[in-house]
């Protein structure tokens, strides 16, 4: 190789270093950025010259990888929307609330809600209700599926599907009537010659959405069993398909088989059907009265979004002053073929190119089989993949690769003028 072939070397090989220095200052620049990828520079030969004689000499050029692949370690905030990833998968982001922007995928869960204005006014007055808007901290809106009215989420596996998280925030949950009253209890059984009644008051929801309760009276008779008898408050009439019960030698209930009652309660509402179940009562003997240990009824009075916030399958639940939760949306999750070919872009983002791969989209059910070992980690944030120790050892690497290349090409100018003055 010429002289000129061997300055030309260094300066490919300057170039190349100072080009890794700047990837390496741009990793520890961003070492707090939450959900940054390392940004990591490799080296590959390249052809310089090729003699007369048919030699070939090589230089190099960098090669960069982002090591999107690369998981972070959690830490938590106890952030309202913080999410962290655990896992592959990206969140999905638009840079227009309607979704006809850019499609940007993002690990950074650090999530804001942005106040606006509705074009309703549940309240009845002139004063409009306000929404919220999710959106992460560079602006962009975050997208999911609505829940459907019971609750349950359509999953299509596609982007036109999906919607901006916007929840209102005065929102109201209706009331929902009782249907079903789960009793646990223990009737103490004694001498049935005493007229022993015993009473437990349960509470539903009528059908207007008015709290009240039905009281169910159980009296021993001669053969062990018990006659039923119930009425309800407001001086409700309440019909039974069944009367009595019996318990075995282990004091478990005989019958009703099933342990289910079919209460019809009559009022000026109309006719309200609501089953009772029983089976979990018990007759053992005790002090002459009847102990709860457990009642569920499944209607609930209305009530008025109190909170929201995020569990592990990425689902916004809303939290309301009835004490019941509510499905509002679903995060889905997006995957590529081969993550570390997305393109990274401004703000934590990274956009998909050709050799990413085709886009996935799914939903996360951690008690099923879909999640692919991810989840959702509320309350917490994806914390940098930049290792500080690893990125000072390869500064000082490329330090001294810089300043040797830099010594080659001083010697080389310096051979070059010596051969330029033999002809003085």
């Amino acid at each position: 190789m010429s002289l000129q072939g061997t300055l030309n070397t260094a300066v490919q090989g300057m170039n190349t270093e100072a080009h890794a220095l700047s990837v390496l200052s741009t990793n520890i620049a961003n070492v707090a950025t939450t959900g940054y990828k390392t940004e990591r520079t490799d080296f590959e030969t390249i052809l310089n010259h090729i003699s007369p004689n048919g030699s070939k000499f090589l230089s190099v050029r960098p090669v960069d990888t982002r090591m999107v692949s690369k998981q972070g370690q959690i830490s938590t905030t106890q952030g309202t929307y913080d999410l962290a990833l655990n896992g592959r998968g990206f969140m999905i982001t638009n840079t227009i609330q309607d979704g006809t922007g850019i499609w940007q995928y993002t690990r950074d869960g650090s999530l804001q809600g942005k106040a606006i204005e509705l074009a309703t006014t549940t309240n009845g007055t002139t004063q409009y209700d306000q929404g919220t808007l999710l959106t992460t901290t560079g602006g962009a809106y975050v997208m999911g599926w609505p829940a459907n009215a019971d609750g349950t989420f359509t999953e299509t596996p596609s982007l036109s599907s999906l919607q901006p998280i916007m929840f209102q925030t005065n929102s109201t949950l209706p009331s929902k009537q009782t249907d079903n009253i789960q009793l646990q209890a223990n009737v103490s059984s004694g001498n049935a010659t005493t007229g022993n009644r015993q009473t437990v008051t349960v509470p539903f929801i009528d059908s207007e959405g008015n709290s009240r309760t039905i009281t169910m009276g159980m009296t021993q008779t001669l053969d062990a069993g018990w006659d039923l008898d119930f009425t309800a408050s407001q001086d409700a009439l309440v019909s039974s398909d069944i009367y009595n019960a019996t318990f075995d030698s282990q004091a478990k209930l005989n019958s009703p088989q099933d342990g289910l009652i079919t209460l019809t309660v009559q009022d000026p509402n109309g006719p309200q059907t609501i089953a009772l179940d029983l089976s979990g009562m018990t007759d053992y003997a005790g002090q002459g009265t009847l102990t709860v240990q457990n009642v569920h009824q499944d209607g609930y009075i209305e009530g008025r979004l109190n909170n929201t916030y995020f569990n592990s399958e990425g689902v916004l639940l809303g939290s309301y002053t009835n004490g019941e939760l509510k499905n509002l949306y679903k995060l889905p999750v997006a995957t590529f073929a081969a993550e570390n070919k997305l393109q990274a872009m401004p703000g934590n983002y990274f956009v998909q190119t050709d050799e990413s791969g085709s886009l996935f989209v799914r939903g996360l059910d951690i008690g099923g089989t879909s999640t692919g070992g991810t989840a959702f980690v509320a309350g917490a944030l994806e914390r940098s993949t930049v290792d500080l120790a690893d990125q000072f050892s390869r500064m000082i690497i490329t330090q001294r690769a810089y300043s040797s290349n830099a010594q080659v090409l001083r010697t080389a100018d310096e051979m070059t003028m010596a051969a330029r003055d033999l002809k003085r």
